[in-house]
C-alpha cells in the first residue's frame, strides 16, 4: 500500500501534466501506445503465467535457486524473439508505434515477470521498488521534456517510457540475482520454455482476452470518434486506473493469501471488506470534478465519464480481487478464458447498442459500467458459497444511486460531503459488524506500531 500511495501521487501529477500541457493530438497518440501496450502480455504465450501458477504461494528461500534462474532466463530469450520478430515488422511497414510496441513489449514483458513473480512469493517489498522505479522515473523525464525541451513530440515521450523500462528491469534483474546470491552459466531449454507455456498458455489466453476486454471501449472511441474524443475518454481511462492504486495491493496479495487459506467464510468476509473499500475510493471522482472545472477546462467533458468509469470499479474491485484469484488457485484457467470471451461479446454488443442509440462517449461508459455489472452478477451466480446476501446488494444499489445523483446534480464540494454521508449511513445500516471489525483491526495495528517503536527507543 506504501508503494502504491507514492505511485498515486506520481500517477496524478503524469496523467494531470501531460494533458496540461501537451496537445491533445500527441497526447492521443502517447495514449494510443498505451492501448496497444495492453496487448504486450500476449507475446509471452502464457510462459509469464506458467511461473506465476508454479511459484504462488512458496516464499523466496524455499526455491530451488537452479531452476528459478533457468525460469527466468528462458523467459528473456522467448521475450527477445518476440521483440525482434515485431520490430521487423514495424520496419517494414515503416510505422513508429510499431516498432516503440516492439520494445515496449520486450520491458513489458519483461517487467511483468518480475513483478508477478514478487507477487506470486508475497515479496511485496520487491513488488513494491518494482513499481515506483518505473514510475518515478517516467515522471521525471516527463517534466524534463516538458519545462526543459518544451517538446510536443509525442515521440520523444514514448521513446522515454521504453528507456525507463529498459533501466527498470536491468536494475530489478541484478537485484534479485544479488538477493538470491545464485551465480550459474546462461542455460537456454526449450523444454523448460515449453513446459511454462504449457502451464500458464490457458490462463494467459485468460488474461489476454481480459486485457483486451478493458480496451474495448477505447477502442470504439478510436474507430467511432475524433482525436480529441479519443484524447478525453482515454484521460478518463487513466484517472480510472487511479484507483487501481488502491485496489491492486488488495488483488494482488490476495493470491498468495488464497492459496494458502481458501476456505469460504474467509473469502466471503474479504470480499465485503473490498466492497466497503472499493464504494470509498470512488469517492476520488469529486475532487477530479475540482480539478477539471478549475484547472483542465479542455477535458471538462471527462467530468461524467469518469464517474461512470470509477462506478464499474466497485465491481470489478471484488471480480478481479476475488474470482479472478479464486479461478488462478483452484487452476480454473479454461473457465476463466470461457467466461472472458463471453464478456468480450457482451461488451462489444452493448457498446454497439448504446452508441447507436446516444452517439456520445458517455454511451460508452455506460455499456462499460453496465458490462461490469453483468460479470459481477454471473460470479455472484457461480459461487453460490460465497455470494453475497440480501444486505450487501441493497448497499451497492443504495451507494450507487446516491453517488450518480450527487456527481450530475451537486457541485464538487457538495457532492463530495454528500456522498460520504451517505457511505457512513448506509455503512453502518447494512454492514455495521464489518465496520466495527475494521475500525478495531486498524487501532490494533497502530497501536502495534506505537509500542514496537517505543521499545525500539
Amino acid at each position: 500500500m506504501i508503494a502504491n500511495i507514492i505511485c498515486l501521487f506520481v500517477n496524478i501529477l503524469t496523467n494531470f501534466i501531460l494533458p496540461k500541457f501537451l496537445s491533445i493530438e500527441s497526447y492521443a497518440e502517447i495514449k494510443t501506445y498505451a492501448l496497444y501496450l495492453t496487448y504486450a502480455g500476449f507475446f509471452s504465450l502464457g510462459y509469464n503465467d506458467g511461473m506465476y501458477l508454479k511459484y504462488g504461494g512458496k516464499s523466496l528461500k524455499d526455491l530451488d535457486k537452479s531452476d528459478l534462474i533457468d525460469n527466468i532466463n528462458n523467459y528473456f530469450f522467448l521475450i527477445l524473439i518476440m521483440n525482434i520478430c515485431v520490430l521487423v515488422i514495424g520496419i517494414i511497414c515503416k510505422s513508429f508505434i510499431l516498432c516503440a510496441f516492439s520494445f515496449g513489449l520486450l520491458t513489458y514483458n519483461l517487467l511483468g515477470y518480475l513483478k508477478s513473480f514478487y507477487q506470486s512469493i508475497g515479496e511485496f517489498k520487491l513488488y513494491g521498488l518494482s513499481l515506483n522505479i518505473e514510475k518515478i522515473g517516467i515522471f521525471i523525464g516527463n517534466v524534463i521534456l516538458l519545462f526543459i525541451f518544451h517538446s510536443d513530440n509525442y515521440t520523444y515521450y514514448i521513446s522515454l517510457q521504453i528507456i525507463v523500462g529498459m533501466i527498470t528491469v536491468v536494475l530489478l534483474y541484478n537485484y534479485l540475482m544479488h538477493r538470491i546470491k545464485f551465480k550459474k552459466k546462461v542455460n537456454i531449454s526449450f523444454k523448460v520454455i515449453k513446459e511454462n507455456i504449457l502451464t500458464g498458455f490457458v490462463l494467459m489466453l485468460g488474461n489476454f482476452t481480459s486485457g483486451f476486454f478493458t480496451g474495448i471501449d477505447r477502442w470504439f472511441i478510436k474507430i467511432l470518434m475524433n482525436a480529441q474524443s479519443f484524447a478525453i475518454y482515454a484521460f478518463s481511462v487513466s484517472i480510472e486506473n487511479l484507483v487501481n492504486v488502491f485496489i491492486s495491493p488488495i488483488t494482488i496479495s490476495l493470491y498468495n493469501h488464497i492459496c494458502k487459506n481458501n476456505e469460504n467464510r474467509e473469502i466471503f468476509n474479504i470480499k465485503k471488506y473490498i466492497l466497503l473499500w472499493g464504494t470509498l475510493l470512488i469517492a476520488v471522482g469529486f475532487p477530479i470534478k475540482y480539478i477539471l472545472e478549475n484547472f483542465l477546462e479542455n477535458y471538462i467533458n471527462a467530468s461524467m465519464i469518469i464517474f461512470i468509469l470509477l462506478a464499474a470499479q466497485v465491481f470489478y474491485s471484488m471480480i478481479n480481487g476475488i474470482y479472478v484469484n479464486l479461478y488462478k488457485v483452484e487452476r480454473k484457467q479454461n473457465y476463466y478464458m470461457k467466461q472472458m470471451i463471453v464478456m468480450i461479446g457482451n461488451s462489444i454488443i452493448m457498446n454497439f447498442i448504446l452508441y447507436w442509440i446516444f452517439r456520445n462517449m458517455q454511451s460508452i461508459a455506460i455499456a462499460t459500467f453496465i458490462t461490469a455489472g453483468i460479470w459481477f452478477f454471473w460470479c455472484e451466480f457461480k459461487n453460490k458459497n460465497i455470494k453475497f446476501t440480501m444486505k450487501e446488494y441493497l448497499f451497492i444499489l443504495f451507494i450507487l444511486i446516491g453517488y450518480f445523483i450527487f456527481a450530475y446534480k451537486l457541485t464538487p464540494i457538495c457532492g463530495c460531503v454528500m456522498y460520504i454521508c451517505e457511505y457512513l449511513l448506509l455503512a453502518i445500516i447494512f454492514m455495521k459488524k464489518e465496520i466495527i471489525y475494521l475500525v478495531n483491526a486498524i487501532k490494533e495495528i497502530v497501536l502495534d506500531k506505537i509500542i514496537k517503536k517505543k521499545k525500539y527507543s
